[in-house]
């Protein structure tokens, strides 16, 4: 149980570990060219030292548990550390596929439907198409038979 709950602590501190890794060289040589302030250095160099006393307590821990285990619980941390972060990537990946894929039948159903209300509105202007030749046909109906013979003449003979 020991063992379990130094192992997490260790795993926890990977990230910490590698990314004061990282910076440090860049840190050195900021310094060395006076490029960082003497107050940032100091912060740096606080936080430097606080993970160094981090790596010592928990090796002196881990062979306080198990001897010889100091040697190995770097190694081991950073091997389950990079093994969690691989299967969080790949939970990640997988839900975002299952997204995408979900969209993508959203997509394809509103298409689906998209389709659906364009025959609609097809047969709507159909419909209405249909309604403009009938009052179109109904009109000339109307006026087929033109003005009444005489109706033009009658104004013209009561002029002259």
């Amino acid at each position: 149980m020991l063992a379990q709950a130094l192992m997490k602590r260790a795993i926890g501190d990977i990230p910490i570990v590698t990314h004061i890794q990282k910076e440090s060289s860049g840190m050195n040589k900021l310094y060395s060219q006076s490029m960082c302030s003497v107050k940032q250095w100091r912060s740096y160099q606080a936080a430097e030292a606080m993970v160094s006393g981090e790596v010592e307590e928990v090796r002196g821990e881990a062979d306080q548990i198990e001897a010889g285990w100091s040697q190995v619980i770097w190694r081991q941390a950073m091997q389950y550390h990079n093994m969690l972060k691989q299967k969080h990537e790949m939970e990640q990946k997988a839900a975002a596929d299952a997204a995408a894929k979900k969209k993508a039948i959203d997509e394809g159903k509103n298409k689906v439907m998209t389709e659906e209300e364009k025959i609609k509105a097809a047969e709507k202007a159909a419909a209405e198409l249909i309604k403009a030749e009938e009052r179109e046909k109904d009109s000339k109906k109307a006026f087929s038979g033109g003005v009444k013979k005489g109706f033009l003449d009658n104004k013209k003979g009561k002029k002259k």
